[in-house]
């Protein structure tokens, strides 16, 4: 079974509650699921949708095609009607039917779920029209509608259970879905890309969090909130934000900042400062559409270049692009263990897509914390950025015997004395570079992921786009798919996959094949005759669907 649900309206009319409720019934009956939510930055008024997408195979993909719509008012459902499916099922209010088909819209091809609703509980009727529709158990539901309106008047949760009893014994379905829907197993746990960020560092070691509220990555500051065991601020602009995180990590604290788009812009200097102090650092850079403050609420990925080259002069760091709910769990444990270990800066980027998209994950299991080389009893004559063979210089806990030095933004000695030595500016150059030389061959992980390697035909992507485009892969095996999960440094093993192979095309969602351009130059693949190089943009406001990818074929 896969089952894609449409839920659209304007903001205020209850789309969120009416998601959260479809995704933890079918979360507690242990589907699979993936979402993606599209929304104006004029928000209160205008058509906003949430797709929902369920799946008994573990299928998780977005696809243009609806099965079943929810509609909460006439726009909507005509802005929608496109997307839907033959004999797809709309439920909706009458009075919005009703002025759609005075503007002789024919919908005989659809099949009409409508009801006369007279009070303000609209989501709650049509989301039992819906799970009547699908043959739902009434009390797998009336549990969801306590769990999601728990924080509201106990009358509500009363009104909402006595709408959805009214509706199954009386209202009669003309044509019910014959799909059974059942519990397949134990419930599986339910999460979104922010929150599944946030997770680990609240479990597992952040100890300070800095931002200001920026689409789409706000919300990982208001996990950080919730939770109540992460010391944090919210800053007046990004400039504070990122040098509060510097402060907290030069006393110790295991420090994050996040932001989304050109507020990146606004962090560069004190990136710079981190570089050279050797303060380490996580920044996360959900990005959306640009220029400028763009398009604020839809998903374009343009500030690859930007992650890549995030200030002026030389400048060495590490750049990660999660591809799964799951990662983004375990990268942000990751992304703070590099950090700490190499004493270096870590861009975790994030984009519209995989900070909002709701999901179902499997048990998360917690990796252990990593500080690396830590010196518990100093010598009185304790170089803060001794040379060394690794160019990673033991760090001391604050208020340790002897731990003092100063961090400055000039070049220095080991011992932190400002210098312009000639001499000593060649050697600690050298020294903040080689921290990261041969990264991989160091580590336990891969820089990429690769499946169906037997393929000639490559697919390169990254982040979430990779759920959508592993379905596509697995119904057409002609084609190899490799999901790149750290840029920078990238993986050079990854060259060695490419050699034999007749085409690889880049799937990216922006204008300027930002990936394609990086990972050509970096692995030089012009210079492999025999490989052709095409790519795939989308730069719409919307992630790839499944059909995107079925034009790869064509």
């Amino acid at each position: 079974m896969n089952l894609n649900t449409r839920i659209t309206g304007p903001a205020w009319a209850g789309i969120n509650s009416t998601v959260d409720i479809i995704a933890d019934l079918f979360a507690e009956l242990w589907y699979d699921l993936i979402s993606d939510i599209e929304y104006e930055s004029r928000i209160k008024w205008w058509v906003n949708f949430f797709d929902v997408n369920i799946s008994d195979k573990k299928e998780k993909y977005l696809t243009k095609k609806v099965d079943i719509i929810l509609a909460f008012n006439t726009e909507s459902l005509e802005r929608q009607l496109q997307s839907l499916k033959k004999w797809a099922a709309i439920i909706v209010n009458k009075k919005w039917l009703d002025k759609l088909t005075a503007k002789w819209i024919d919908l005989s091809d659809f099949n009409i779920l409508d009801l006369e609703i007279s009070d303000k509980y609209d989501n709650t009727y049509l989301l039992w029209i819906y799970a009547l529709y699908l043959n739902l158990d009434i009390d797998i539901i009336t549990e969801n509608i306590k769990k999601v309106f728990a924080k509201k008047w106990a009358d509500i949760v009363e009104n909402n259970i006595n709408i959805v009893k009214n509706i199954f014994e009386t209202y009669k379905i003309p044509n019910k879905s014959d799909l059974k829907i059942w519990r397949i197993w134990q419930p599986k746990e339910l999460i979104y890309g922010n929150r599944s960020l946030t997770y680990w560092a609240i479990e597992w070691g952040l100890e300070f969090y800095s931002a200001y509220p920026m689409t789409p990555a706000s919300t990982i500051l208001s996990e950080v909130i919730n939770s109540k065991k992460v010391k944090y601020i919210q800053n007046e602009d990004e400039v504070a934000v990122a040098n509060s995180a510097l402060w907290a990590s030069f006393t110790w604290a295991r420090a994050m900042c996040g932001t989304s788009g050109w507020w990146f812009a606004l962090m560069t200097e004190a990136l710079s400062f981190a570089v050279q102090a050797e303060f380490p650092i996580t920044v996360v850079l959900s990005q959306r559409a640009w220029p400028s403050t763009g398009t604020p609420t839809y998903h374009e990925a343009w500030d690859i270049n930007f992650a890549l080259n995030p200030t002026f002069g030389d400048f060495n760091h590490v750049v990660m692009y999660p591809s799964s709910l799951e990662e983004a769990y375990y990268f942000w444990w990751l992304a703070l263990n590099i950090a700490d270990k190499y004493q270096t800066q870590v861009i975790l980027l994030m984009d519209k897509q995989s900070s909002e998209l709701i999901g179902t994950v499997d048990k998360l299991t917690t990796p252990a914390i990593d500080r690396w080389i830590i010196l518990e009893n100093p010598p009185i004559d304790y170089k803060r950025y001794e040379l060394n063979e690794s160019g990673i210089s033991p760090r001391v806990k604050v208020g340790t015997k002897n731990w003092d030095f100063i961090a400055s933004s000039y070049e220095h000695d080991e011992y932190w004395a400002t210098s312009e030595d000639p001499e000593l500016k060649k050697l600690f150059t050298e020294k903040r570079f080689k921290k990261l030389d041969n990264f991989f061959k160091k580590e336990w992980f891969s820089g990429f992921e690769v499946i169906n390697s037997n393929a000639k035909k490559i697919i390169i992507t990254t982040s979430f786009t990779s759920y959508t485009a592993k379905e596509f892969v697995k119904n057409n095996p002609e084609f190899w798919l490799i999901i790149i999960k750290f840029l920078k440094p990238l993986d050079e093993r990854l060259l060695e996959d490419l050699r034999d192979k007749q085409e690889v095309i880049f799937v990216e969602n922006n204008y300027s094949w930002q990936i394609e351009n990086y990972i050509t130059k970096e692995l030089g693949l012009k210079y492999i005759p025999w490989l052709k190089i095409s790519h795939m943009r989308k730069y719409d406001l919307f992630p790839f669907y499944i059909e995107d990818f079925e034009e790869l074929k064509k």
